[in-house]
């Protein structure tokens, strides 16, 4: 992937999470320090814009990755996929941590289109049922891509 490339893809996600956390009051963004982009600043529940996957809360201070994708890249309008990278999964998983998985409009700013909080713990088992963890060239360690229907019902996101 080019340097411009990357810069592109860095500046969606960006763009992604600060609508998330626009959106989502009870999250606080991090330092950047950390292995991942927020903590939840009080007690998350459940709702019709963010449903959770496999648990019922997801309780104050608790580490949230926020991944996203858009639902269709490049020309030929394949899925979008979330990249997750083993090290900083590892270290969700040590801390009890979840994935705020999001599908956001194929456009440069990014609006959600769904958001799905899930385990990382279960977030494992999805790559370990639908991908595989590989090391990568990028210097970042291994890593796991996954299409968003493989987190989310495509009618939750269409």
């Amino acid at each position: 992937m080019s340097s411009e490339t990357l810069a592109a893809a860095k500046r969606a996600g960006h763009n992604a999470e600060h609508h998330v956390l626009d959106r989502v009051d009870a999250l606080k963004p991090t330092s950047g320090e950390e292995h991942w982009d927020a903590v939840a600043d009080t007690a998350i529940w459940p709702s019709e814009d963010l449903p959770f996957h496999g648990l019922c809360v997801v309780e104050a201070g608790l580490p949230v990755e926020i991944k996203s994708t858009m639902v269709v890249q490049t020309s030929v309008q394949r899925r979008g996929r979330f990249k997750l990278r083993a090290q900083q999964h590892s270290a969700l998983v040590e801390r009890s941590g979840v994935y705020l998985f999001v599908v956001c409009e194929p456009r440069p700013q990014r609006e959600p289109l769904a958001m799905k909080i899930v385990p990382a713990r279960s977030a494992g088992g999805l790559v370990d049922a639908n991908a595989s963890w590989r090391d990568e060239l990028d210097g970042r360690g291994r890593k796991a891509q996954l299409t968003w229907t493989n987190v989310f019902d495509p009618a939750e996101v269409e």
